[in-house]
């Protein structure tokens, strides 16, 4: 009886352990930081910093596989990966990505994209435009929101 009950935990934590695993997600090459713009805690990782806002909270990740919690990403508002402007250049993330480019907007140091992937996602209208993938590119980094970039750049 009692190697029964062992058995049945053995294979109950396999289980979890497994199915955790399938859940996991891993960050694009290149990303030095991933931001999740939610209400709750979508993801689960290593270095995780939150930056309380009235209405969500902004989480950010530095490891290179991260968990979705609950599987699920019901409350994510949107999501931003951050590139070392060394690593990577924006004319490589537009083709990358298939970006159409809707209008750009000049900066104090840098610029910023607004556009369209074919890929899809959350949109949001900017002057009447459907808009779901902004880039800014500062000084230090290459910043890709989906639909926006919601913190600080």
């Amino acid at each position: 009886m009692k190697s029964t009950a062992i058995y049945i935990l053995a294979i109950t934590f396999l289980s979890a352990v497994l199915m955790g695993l399938s859940y996991r997600a891993k960050l694009p090459d290149g990303v030095s930081e991933m931001q999740i713009y939610s209400c709750d805690t979508p993801l689960v990782g290593q270095g995780e910093q939150v930056d309380e806002m009235t209405n969500f909270n902004i989480y950010h990740y530095y490891d290179k596989f991260v968990s979705i919690k609950d599987c699920k990403l019901d409350n994510t508002l949107g999501v931003a990966y951050i590139y070392p402007k060394d690593k990577i250049s924006e004319d490589t993330l537009v083709d990358k990505l298939s970006i159409d480019i809707v209008f750009t907007q000049d900066l104090e140091d840098g610029v910023t994209y607004y556009g369209k992937t074919k890929a899809g996602g959350k949109s949001v209208y900017i002057d009447k435009q459907e808009i779901n993938v902004q880039i800014v590119s500062n000084k230090d980094n290459i910043i890709v929101g989906f639909p926006l970039i919601m913190g600080s750049y």
